[in-house]
């Protein structure tokens, strides 16, 4: 990996933006406890995530995949799928996708219902499937992966 004083002595010529991962289905696994942040326009609380990628699934271009060495890669960001808001209307999502996506059991050894705080401190480490689309950039100029969904393995 570059030093941040190597890339700012690179020739501007030779920066180029980074391919969108290819469209399709990835095992991947939580990479780390989320990070707690805000979105961008109205502020509002919420959990991101990081998927590290185990390996493609049927659908995933092997060729732009194996030129884009993208094992071992991460998804993330605030992003469908990565961000989930933390609000009364929204809660249901992330319980989701606690539990059904990732498969956390939602009581623990006592019987009794786990509160979020617990189902996301045992997110870190468990695999799921990421599925993921391309999007355009409101100018038009760009093409970015984007999680359109995730699933239970």
């Amino acid at each position: 990996m570059a030093s941040f004083e190597e890339i700012l002595n690179r020739p501007s010529t030779e920066i180029k933006q980074p391919p969108a991962y290819p469209t399709g289905t990835y095992h991947c696994l939580v990479d780390g406890p989320p990070a707690a942040e805000e979105s961008s326009q109205k502020k509002t609380p919420c959990r991101t995530y990081r998927y590290k990628i185990i390996a493609p699934m049927a659908g995933v271009d092997m060729a732009a995949y194996t030129e884009q060495q993208l094992q071992g890669k991460s998804i993330a960001g605030q992003m469908t799928g990565t961000a989930f808001y933390i609000t009364e209307e929204a809660a249901f999502r992330y319980k989701e996708f606690l539990i059904d996506h990732l498969g956390i059991p939602e009581m623990n050894g006592s019987g009794q219902a786990k509160t979020l705080k617990e189902l996301e401190a045992e997110a870190p480490g468990k695999q799921l499937l990421v599925k993921l689309r391309h999007e355009l950039s409101t100018d038009g100029k760009r093409v970015y992966h984007k999680v359109d969904s995730t699933a239970h393995v």
